[in-house]
């Protein structure tokens, strides 16, 4: 079984020493020139409980990398999701197995347009990761992988490539929960971190802050209620709060991409789950007002 990397941001250089460390064959299809010159003159390097290894994968700008792959993991950011698939659909075997595990909603919709939903396997992972470099990852601890979909055996295929790689990955029966689950928690998080430019951590000791990330969730379980995905507010809310307490000295990749003048993924967390709420008739005015000021900062020059 061979995998195929595309995107070779932080979990997809993570999953790459994975995939090496357990044997498993693989390669990177990345579209980023100065990425991919990095990583074939430096490798990739993972740093993790302190100690260093570094690797030396098959890495390319060219999709044709991926053509012998037999299951192909969707590491990019959701708003590349499209131009990803377009871009390798010509390029792939016909029954390569994608899996998304992506954050935000909507990337589900943008790959089958291009991709036969039993092809598609889904869901969230917990696993944390970060870049120093364009070669350098940090691992961000353990995490799990939930995943589901269409076809069953894709399903257990995948499962079984990642167990055997290392990864605490489970076989979920509504993906789609679990993507709105992260989605939400995300919601409640990112933006307000993004904005105030404050660790995870510091959202709780914030009397204001943590007011807000109320509003955000509550409306997010009524536009994900509207939908007929059930999410608990109590429940929801304190998983949120216990996210950012375990991840109190993190810096989010939304707050992250501000610093570093990159785009971020407002557009499909709080703006997909703004857009699913104003579909049921919801008004959604503290999401709308957080989308309003993460892209008013995405541009300022």
């Amino acid at each position: 079984m061979k995998a195929g990397i595309i995107g070779a941001g932080s979990l997809g250089l993570l999953f790459s020493h994975s995939f090496h460390e357990n044997k498993i064959d693989f390669v990177i299809y990345e579209v980023n020139k100065d990425v991919v010159d990095d990583i074939k003159v430096n490798g990739i390097n993972l740093l993790k409980d302190g100690i260093a290894g570094r690797i030396n994968p098959a890495i390319n700008l060219s999709p044709e990398i991926l053509y012998d792959s037999d299951i192909i993991f969707l590491f990019v950011k959701s708003y590349s999701t499209s131009d990803a698939i377009t871009d390798i659909k010509d390029h792939i075997s016909p029954n390569s197995i994608i899996v998304s595990l992506q954050n935000g909603l909507g990337n589900v919709e943008e790959i089958k347009k291009f991709i036969d939903m039993n092809r598609i396997v889904y869901g969230s992972t917990t696993i944390g990761a970060a870049k120093s470099s364009h070669s350098t990852v940090i691992a961000g601890g353990s995490g799990i992988i939930n995943i589901g979909g269409a076809d069953k055996k894709n399903i257990i295929k995948v499962n079984s490539l990642l167990k055997e790689s290392g990864f605490d990955s489970h076989i979920i029966d509504d993906p789609d929960s679990a993507i709105w689950n992260k989605a939400v928690i995300n919601a409640g998080i990112n933006p307000i971190a993004a904005i105030l430019k404050i660790p995870n951590g510091e959202i709780l000791s914030n009397s204001y802050a943590l007011t807000l990330q109320e509003n955000i969730i509550k409306e997010s379980v009524d536009a994900a209620t509207a939908n007929n995905i059930n999410i608990k507010f109590d429940e929801i809310l304190q998983i949120t709060k216990d996210v950012c307490k375990k991840t109190s000295e993190n810096l989010c990749s939304m707050l992250q991409d501000i610093q570093n003048k990159r785009k971020t993924e407002i557009d499909s967390i709080n703006g997909k789950i703004i857009e699913y709420g104003e579909l049921a008739g919801l008004n959604m005015p503290f999401n709308k007002s957080l989308c309003l000021l993460i892209k008013s900062m995405e541009n300022i020059k």
